[in-house]
């Protein structure tokens, strides 16, 4: 893991895990601890934590990643925004889940509880998600 750090336009970490399934468990924590630090209120770190779970549990299930997933956190003008960067280059889809799916809501979730969110894609580097959470 990479040290957080700081300074007058706002502070970062940086984390790489292998693309297990304890890997969106590790994540979370880490994400939370770190908005936590940087003010955020209950509900957003809330937010925070679910929608990291999401996005990394679908780099690990559908990233295709050779070597592991790399995430960033970046806290500025009162908001966080995570990058999950993986190898795979197909983009994520927003799918409207039924009440019997027993999966299929990750991206909707980031749909609805993200300020703003999208993807990069890179035909050589992968793809990275992105989303942006209010710390306020």
């Amino acid at each position: 893991m990479a040290p957080a750090t700081g300074g007058a336009k706002g502070a970062s970490a940086r984390l790489r895990v292998a693309a297990v399934p304890a890997a969106a468990r590790e994540t979370r924590h880490w994400a939370v601890g770190f908005v936590r630090e940087h003010g955020a209120r209950a509900s957003a770190a809330r937010t925070v934590e679910l929608l990291v779970s999401e996005v990394v549990t679908n780099a690990v299930k559908y990233g295709a990643v050779a070597d592991a997933i790399a995430i960033s956190l970046r806290c500025a003008d009162g908001a966080v925004t995570v990058r999950v960067t993986d190898d795979s280059t197909v983009r994520p889809v927003v799918r409207k889940a039924r009440p019997s799916d027993l999966g299929g809501r990750g991206m909707e979730l980031v749909e609805r509880l993200a300020e703003d969110w999208g993807v990069d894609v890179d035909a050589r580097r992968g793809k990275t998600v992105w989303f942006r959470v209010s710390l306020r």
